[in-house]
């Protein structure tokens, strides 16, 4: 039996609600070929997101994704090329950075609009800005607090900037300082998204809460330890969202009614000298070849926008899986700087890093049951179903000596009556058990196509349950991508 083709597109052609975007943070390090910040902070400014040639032009990444994302510029657009830091939290645009959008006599507001305009005009949802949790040495005198902050959502207000990456600074752990500003930012600039980071607290009284930075190499366990760390916010305060970021892991952001911040790019391979680049390594996952599953999980987002914590309930498994990565050219295979981070310092044997996390979180369903491998590998999953009445699912990768792979095994999970599901990851047999009496066509789509297939003939049905052959997820949900991208696969299935 073959998949039947039909003209039938379950994926809408409305905006993505949720708060997701690219990061330029990491495409700074990879195109100043150095991996430290300074060099990093220079490379932010005008030429790097509108050149044409590699390495530059990052506004012209992701165009199958663009209309769904933000483009966040990293540390130090609001800074000199000398890196001033008692500049740090001006939030008022280099000149020296973006000539063109501040040139002639114009505001703050009125550059900031010109670079946001062009940001637009190249099919983005907006534009956004990391910012230093702090006041401006060189600026803060003469004005309260709150006169300094007020100037500065009103631009953003007037301007049409849409995003603050809110991150590290002389305030960064104080949750009474960034109360403020989500309470000034909801009153001044009602259309910005105010990111925040670092005071797990601050959850309950923000939009968006990021779960801060984690290596390349551990990226999937680090992330699950700590949205395993943040699933005792049981509920926001009134007129709070609370979404939580997990930054690079995208797919995880989708399944887990999660946001997401993109920091991979497609410059894949090493840095333009040759050398390896240390911040996604080629001979691990290979991230930077995985550019559709953007695309995928963005999509998804129309579907089933990001939701916070709302007072659905969130299961965590208690049995923990230890991910280990074995070290032959440090250098080359992590950022050096964190070797002594006290996230990871602590988990080195010699040359052998290991690293455990919860195997499994769900938010507002049962955790899906899962039958190990012939290896008896499990992996990672995470799932949820969204207030919109959607379901999803994901398997995450495992690494384990030199090898990332992700265990194909057979997992089952209650989906109840929802009739939408987003599927994520490698499968040996997917079992969904619903409350259907009855079930007439199953279609599958590949997120990042425009047309489903009709699969009915290709499942099994028992009882309510549907199962579906890991094989048939993996061919639909690959088949939009291209040769050279080696995404997982990603499928929104319809059940009629």
């Amino acid at each position: 039996m073959e998949m039947k083709k039909t003209d039938i597109n379950l994926v809408p052609d409305t905006a993505n609600l949720t708060p997701d975007y690219y990061c330029t943070w990491q495409t700074q390090l990879y195109t100043s070929c150095d991996g430290k910040p300074p060099k990093q902070r220079r490379e932010i400014v005008e030429s790097s997101l509108f050149g044409n040639e590699k390495p530059y032009g990052w506004a012209h990444f992701y165009p199958d994704a663009r209309r769904d994302l933000f483009i966040v510029m990293d540390d130090s657009w609001d800074v000199p090329l000398d890196g001033n830091g008692d500049l740090y939290g001006s939030l008022i645009l280099s000149p020296e950075r973006f000539p063109e959008a501040t040139s002639g006599d114009v505001s703050n507001a009125e550059a900031l609009k010109n670079l946001t305009d062009r940001i637009k005009s190249l099919g983005w949802k907006g534009l956004g800005g990391w910012v230093c949790c702090q006041e401006s040495k060189a600026m803060f005198h003469d004005m309260t607090r709150e006169e300094y902050w007020e100037t500065r959502l009103k631009d953003a207000d007037e301007s049409g900037f849409s995003y603050w990456k809110v991150d590290w600074g002389a305030m960064g752990y104080s949750e009474d300082f960034r109360r403020m500003l989500t309470d000034m930012g909801h009153k001044l600039a009602p259309n910005l998204v105010i990111e925040h980071a670092m005071v797990k607290d601050i959850i309950a009284h923000s939009d968006t809460f990021r779960t801060y930075d984690v290596p390349g190499i551990m990226s999937i366990p680090m992330t699950m330890h700590k949205l395993y760390e943040l699933a005792g916010i049981k509920k926001t305060e009134n007129g709070y969202k609370g979404l939580i970021n997990c930054e690079d892991e995208v797919y995880i952001g989708a399944a887990g009614g999660y946001a997401f911040g993109v920091m991979r790019h497609p410059n894949a391979g090493s840095f333009t000298d040759g050398r390896p680049d240390p911040s996604f390594p080629a001979l691990h996952r290979n991230i930077k070849t995985k550019i559709t599953e953007i695309t995928r999980a963005a999509r998804w987002h129309r579907i089933a926008p990001a939701f916070g914590a709302d007072g659905t309930p969130v299961n965590v498994d208690e049995n923990k899986l230890a991910d280990s990565w074995l070290f032959i050219d440090r250098e080359a295979e992590m950022e050096g700087w964190w070797y002594n981070e006290d996230q990871l310092k602590d988990n080195f044997e010699g040359d052998l890093l290991t690293k455990t996390a919860t195997a499994r979180i769900s938010r507002g369903c049962s955790l899906p049951e899962v039958m190990p491998d012939t290896n008896g590998n499990v992996p990672f999953i995470v799932a949820a179903k969204n207030p919109t009445g959607a379901f999803s699912i994901v398997t995450a990768g495992r690494t384990m000596g030199r090898d990332y792979f992700i265990p194909k095994c057979d997992i089952s999970a209650e989906i109840g009556n929802c009739d939408t599901i987003g599927v994520f990851g490698e499968y040996g047999m997917l079992t969904l058990s619903t409350s259907f009496d009855k079930i007439c066509r199953v279609l599958m789509q590949d997120l990042a196509d425009d047309c489903a297939y009709d699969i009915t003939e290709l499942v099994s049905f028992s009882a309510g349950k549907v199962t579906l052959p890991g094989e048939l997820i993996h061919d639909i949900g690959t088949t939009a991508q291209p040769e050279d991208d080696t995404s997982e696969p990603g499928v929104v299935i319809r059940i009629e």
